[in-house]
């Protein structure tokens, strides 16, 4: 027998190196955090000195230690770690060489030692993987955990102790079944005791300290130093379990794992110094120290099953209760929460719960229905209910929906509909019975309103089919619109037959499937939204109308099909007035297109005449000013002032061919205005001297106010003279002898950060929006606008009533000109005028960016 001990030892061997393999092969992960490497760090420091201490305080005579706390600790750090196989792989591997350090610090020979490490490693390995190697988080939430906890216990103290014991009889010389035997309960006592904190140490206190907590552990204390500390006999040993069993129902699972390692570790201290009851009787009797040490673990091991199993029952209790706790109010809530009305009958025919909605409706408290016969609370009434149940109990009540009208205080009569079901035991018979009752007085009413909207829609037809196009609602409106009754057609007629069979045929060609009803539905099906198209529809007499047709679908709750809704109305008449409609159009279309190639004829005409008559006219000019210097010869007074009156209406023409040509680039889009520094000062000032020559003959107080330095802006030289030009003379035109014309320039506003290349971004360089502007005024004391022509003074041709009145001169383009330059150099041109009394003109342009420093 004795050569299959090592061959035994081998067998666990192999299958701890299986159990290795296993944490080394791919899991639950997470990372190696610091704190966690610090945390094994501090466990395997523990293991080192729990384990060296415990081989040196190895009772004399004996080649084990009688209890191994770095079993518990490693075991109990395990457990906290979880099922992340790779931390389990370095835990495993730490305790192997912690614990060989350990037996080699506390005397061991270095084989020895090693041997040692490799057993103990296993167990850690085998324990792991009995409680978490599935991947399962540890937890002491049940027995069956604590069963769990107790296999993976005996699995790695047996583990252990083969391989130690093999240790021992090789290394040490010792016996192989004594040592495994010792060793094996040292561990599993030890990990029994201090596994559970692992498992622990995550949860919190459910309750605060308590008076009770604080004497149950003096007690335990006391009753345990009593026991342990004085030579007492062996049946007074287990004193300290009544204590721990009064714990484990009291107190935290937390609390309980505490307690089990406090009374552990004064167990074993005092027992090694040679106190407690079985070191007494080991003396008296001449036990060997391994004995001793069993009889220690078979206490230790005893205390920790009872307890935990009484804590882990407790727990299991506790949270059974906690959570039918929560599950009565959860289903009180739901009742009281609910809008139906729900009473519980016994069977005794009597109420035992309602909920707040029924209450409600019955005008009581439920304290007072509660207990009440189910025929008294539920009201007879033969007219409005068929066989509503009254106190004839559960057994052989029908179960199905009854109506009935309620009247309730403060929402008066109410229709009711009331539902059954039944509670049965496991025999199957009926125990209880729950009514619950629905307000339907709004739906009623609902379906009520609807079918009379339906009904009073007499101009629109409503028609719902079913899936395949059978017809299951026609109302009034459809009737009036096809000459057919509703239970002619409902369950009777298919809704395709309602339409033109050549339209159908034509549209099922279109869409390319058969001619049938899937043709109306087609586009809504492929499309999942609601279709309108105009259909043609056949009357009862064979009358072709057209209908503007709406298509929708009818879904279930699901999202699937069942059915269609059309909405239909008579177009008939609407359809040939917009045909009608359409071909005027048509005609108007064709007259403006006419009109637009006219108008287009006329510009080109007005172009090509003015181009003509500019150069003779030029000509005639020069000549005049070749007459009035005298080039011909000396003229008289007379010869004098019919040349210069020929020079002024042939200036007046040539001013008028410029606006013309103007006018007829502005309609081409052909208005290329050029962006250059142009100093505003020298340009008014040359129209200024221009008008007062003109005005010479006037009774005119003419005034002119120019800033002293100068005024520039981006713009086109000879469009901004155009632009003076036109605004002074009008201004001159509509003043009557005695007046005043004024003509101001000024620079105003604010500089802003310009474009990229310094100038004006005329994308933003409007007034109003901060950027400094050139403003040009022109003041007279005219004859005014009416207030119903300034919103036209812009436009082209247009000449106030006024000035047609008084056959002042012009054309109507000078304004639309001005307009059109000032809109083309970012700037804008405003009005103000009174009948009467005159108007103000004002040009805003902005100015050139180093105008606009300067005034910074």
């Amino acid at each position: 027998m004795p050569p299959r001990r090592p061959a035994l030892a081998r067998g666990a061997l192999l299958s701890s190196t299986g159990v290795l393999r296993r944490l080394a092969s791919p899991g639950e992960r997470a990372p190696l955090s610091r704190s966690w490497l610090a945390a094994l760090l501090l466990v395997l420091v523990g293991v080192v000195v729990l384990g060296g201490v415990a081989v040196r305080f190895a009772p004399a005579g004996s080649s084990v230690a009688v209890w191994w706390p770095a079993a518990g600790l490693a075991a109990a750090f395990l457990l906290a770690t979880g099922p992340d196989r790779r931390r389990a792989g370095l835990v495993v591997l730490g305790v192997l060489v912690a614990t060989g350090l350990a037996n080699w610090y506390g005397g061991r020979p270095p084989l020895a030692a090693a041997c040692f490490g490799v057993a103990n490693a296993a167990e850690s390995a085998v324990f792991w993987a009995c409680m978490a190697g599935s991947g399962r988080r540890p937890r002491l939430g049940s027995l069956e955990d604590l069963g769990r906890l107790l296999l993976a216990t005996v699995a790695g103290a047996a583990t252990f102790g083969l391989l130690a014991g093999a240790a021992v009889e090789l290394t040490l010389a010792g016996t192989f079944l004594p040592t495994a035997y010792a060793v094996a309960a040292s561990h599993a006592a030890a990990v029994l005791v201090i596994a559970p904190l692992g498992v622990v140490v995550r949860s919190r206190r459910s309750q605060r300290l308590r008076l009770e907590d604080v004497l149950q552990w003096v007690a335990l204390i006391g009753v345990t130093l009593a026991v342990f500390g004085t030579t007492r006999a062996v049946p007074l040993a287990f004193l300290p379990l009544p204590v721990l069993v009064w714990g484990a129902t009291r107190l935290h699972l937390r609390t309980v794992a505490a307690q089990l390692l406090v009374v552990s570790v004064v167990v074993i201290v005092l027992t090694n110094r040679g106190d407690g009851p079985f070191a007494t009787a080991a003396r008296q009797s001449g036990y060997r120290p391994e004995t001793v040490g069993a009889l220690t673990q078979a206490f230790l091991v005893t205390a920790a099953v009872t307890t935990l199993a009484l804590a882990v029952s407790t727990v299991q209790r506790r949270t059974a209760l906690e959570a039918l706790r929560r599950e009565a109010q959860f289903a009180s809530v739901v009742l009281d929460s609910v809008t139906s009305s729900i009473v519980v009958v016994g069977p005794d025919g009597r109420v035992e719960r309602v909920n707040a909605m029924a209450a409600r409706y019955l005008g009581r408290q439920e304290s007072e229905v509660v207990g009440v016969p189910v025929g008294e609370v539920f009201p007879a009434d033969p007219a409005t209910s068929s066989a509503v149940p009254g106190a004839e109990g559960v057994e052989g009540v029908d179960a199905g929906p009854r109506e009935q009208d309620w009247d309730v205080d403060g929402l008066g009569v109410r229709r009711m509909v009331w539902s059954r079901g039944f509670l049965t035991d496991e025999a199957g018979r009926r125990t209880h019975e729950v009514r619950t009752g629905t307000d339907v007085t709004e739906e009623l009413a609902s379906r009520l309103f609807i079918e009379t909207v339906l009904n009073s829609a007499a101009a629109t037809a409503i028609i719902g089919t079913d899936r395949d196009g059978v017809i299951t609602l026609f109302n009034a409106g459809a009737t009036n619109l096809l000459g057919r009754a509703a239970e002619d057609v409902v369950g009777e007629l298919n809704w395709v037959e309602l339409h033109d069979p050549d339209e159908i045929e034509e549209a099922a060609r279109q869409q390319g499937v058969e001619p049938g009803p899937e043709v109306i539905v087609h586009e809504v099906l492929r499309t999942g939204e609601s279709r309108n198209r105009d259909w043609t529809w056949l009357t009862s007499d064979g009358q072709r109308i057209v209908v503007d047709h709406t298509t929708s679908r009818i879904l279930d709750p699901s999202g699937r099909v069942t059915g269609f809704l059309t909405v239909a109305e008579d177009v008939t008449q609407r359809r040939e007035a917009d045909l009608a409609t359409a071909q005027a159009l048509a005609r108007e279309r064709e007259a403006v297109e006419e009109l637009t190639a006219l108008d287009r004829t006329k510009t080109d005409f007005l172009s090509a005449v003015s181009h003509e008559l500019r150069t003779p006219l030029a000509s005639v000019l020069g000549y005049t000013e070749l007459l009035e210097d005298g080039g011909a010869g000396p003229l008289s007074p007379r010869q004098n002032e019919v040349v210069a009156r020929i020079d002024r209406n042939g200036r007046r023409l040539l001013a008028l061919i410029e606006d013309l040509l103007i006018n007829s680039r502005i309609e081409a889009g052909q208005l290329d205005l050029a962006h250059v520094p142009c100093d505003l000062v020298p340009v008014v000032e040359t129209v200024w001297d221009a008008a007062v020559v003109q005005a010479q003959h006037r009774d005119l107080d003419l005034r002119l106010d120019l800033p002293e330095g100068p005024v520039v802006v981006e713009g086109d030289p000879a469009a901004l003279e155009r632009v003076v030009t036109n605004l002074l003379s009008n201004a001159v035109k509509f003043t009557p002898d005695g007046g005043r014309v004024e003509l101001v320039l000024a620079a105003e506003g604010q500089p802003t950060v310009g474009g990229p290349d310094g100038g004006v971004d005329r994308g933003v360089a409007h007034w109003g929006q901060g950027v400094p502007m050139a403003r040009i005024a022109f003041r007279d004391t005219g004859i005014g606008i009416p207030h119903g022509d300034r919103g036209q003074v812009f436009r082209r041709f247009y000449r106030s009533a006024a000035a047609t009145d008084r056959a002042v001169p012009g054309t109507g383009l000078g304004l639309s000109i001005v307009k059109a330059v000032v809109d083309g150099l970012g700037g804008t041109v405003d009005v103000e005028s009174q009948e009467g009394a005159g108007s103000t003109f004002t040009v805003r342009l902005p100015l050139a960016r180093s105008t606009a420093k300067h005034s910074d």
